[in-house]
């Protein structure tokens, strides 16, 4: 039986990429999207197109029933997962006096509590099935903060946290938990920043340069495949943090 991967928010960007890299690679890989089913299409007819096989599941992953349905699919289509990649999240930014609680709130919500309640439905599907991977997509803001960006970074902070605590409590399960810092890339968001973030984000890198979109999906399905690392948070670029 091939090995199945889920990939959450990969309609476009970052997600998109890693779903490709993951369907190229052998796996059948499920596309997680939350509203924009004809980007999450895109995403499947590029797989299928180098007869990759994937499935499309609409979910949103700050629901606790909504993502227990969203596995309940999955297992009644392929009956186990091998690897989870906890991509999608949200911003809404304001400066902290002009933020709202609703933006807050939907912050935190998307991105700290759709990661946990995705890592607790796939773990009880792969600790039933003698392990699995789970990988993280984080960011730089969890550890420098972002300015006007609160909520962000104080949901990234958040998820470091919890990929070491539960890499702590799945590894009797040998479920590896991981999360990676992808850096900045130029997909179809990226390209839309304005120049001078660009400048400044190439200045921070020691190197100059922004990140590699396909070295990180190489790295990343490196980790999906390594059994003897877990509760380790990879930076993905050369920022130093």
């Amino acid at each position: 039986m091939g090995k199945v991967a889920l990939i959450t928010g990969a309609s476009r960007g970052i997600g998109r990429k890693l779903a490709v890299s993951f369907a190229f690679a052998g796996y059948f890989v499920v596309i997680n999207y939350l509203s924009n089913k004809e980007k999450a299409k895109e995403t499947l007819s590029i797989i299928e197109k180098f007869n990759g096989k994937g499935l499309l599941l609409q979910a949103d992953v700050s629901d606790p029933a909504s993502v227990k349905e969203m596995f309940s699919k999955i297992t009644e289509h392929e009956k186990q997962i091998d690897v989870v990649i906890n991509n999608a999240g949200i911003t809404r930014d304001h400066t902290i006096m002009k933020m709202s609680f609703e933006e807050w709130d939907e912050v935190i919500k998307t991105n700290l509590y759709g990661t946990f309640n995705v890592i607790k439905e796939s773990a009880k599907i792969m600790a039933k099935n003698s392990g699995g991977s789970i990988i993280n997509i984080e960011s730089i803001s969890a550890f420098q903060g972002s300015f006007g960006a609160v909520n962000y970074s104080a949901s990234k902070g958040g998820i470091i946290s919890l990929t070491k605590a539960a890499a702590r409590e799945l590894g009797r399960f040998n479920i590896r938990v991981n999360a990676v810092l992808p850096g900045f890339h130029l997909t179809d968001l990226g390209q839309k920043a304005p120049e001078h973030i660009k400048e400044k984000i190439k200045a921070d890198n020691v190197l100059g340069v922004t990140t590699d979109i396909q070295e990180l999906s190489e790295f990343v399905l490196l980790l999906a495949k390594t059994k003897t690392v877990s509760g380790q948070i990879f930076n993905w670029d050369s920022r130093i943090i």
